[in-house]
């Protein structure tokens, strides 16, 4: 994760965006990845691209939307830019952040195939 915060905060510096925007990159990647973490780990042994791993916890669902509409907040509210120093995103940023999740996600479901496969989780 770290790797991503650092790789998108020199990428938006590298652009030309300013110090401010790229903060604010980099906290959404970091909340992005830490959601998208969130599902891969509730089942290790079993893939988490199910409809089920997604509706089976409402507790979690509800935590999640807290999150979410929180870092549209502090995203999109003028005052939480005066408050923390951020920029809003637009919506390609928007994608590149939701992307760096699904690529994240993507990753740690090819690990668990390989571990699966690999017999490490056998009891």
């Amino acid at each position: 994760m770290t790797s991503a915060a650092l790789g998108i905060f020199f990428y938006s510096l590298s652009r030309g965006d300013e110090l401010v925007m790229a903060r604010a990159l980099v906290v959404n990647v970091i909340v992005v990845l830490e959601i998208f973490y969130l599902f891969n780990v509730r089942y290790l042994h079993t893939s988490s691209f199910n409809l089920l791993g997604v509706l089976r916890n409402p507790t979690v669902l509800i935590a999640i939307t807290v999150v979410f509409i929180s870092q549209l907040a502090f995203t999109y509210l003028p005052i939480m830019h005066s408050l923390f120093d951020t920029r809003p995103l637009d919506f390609m940023d928007g994608l590149l952040v939701i992307s760096m999740g699904i690529a994240m996600m993507c990753v740690l479901e090819t690990e668990k195939y390989l571990v699966r496969r690999g017999g490490w989780f056998d009891h």
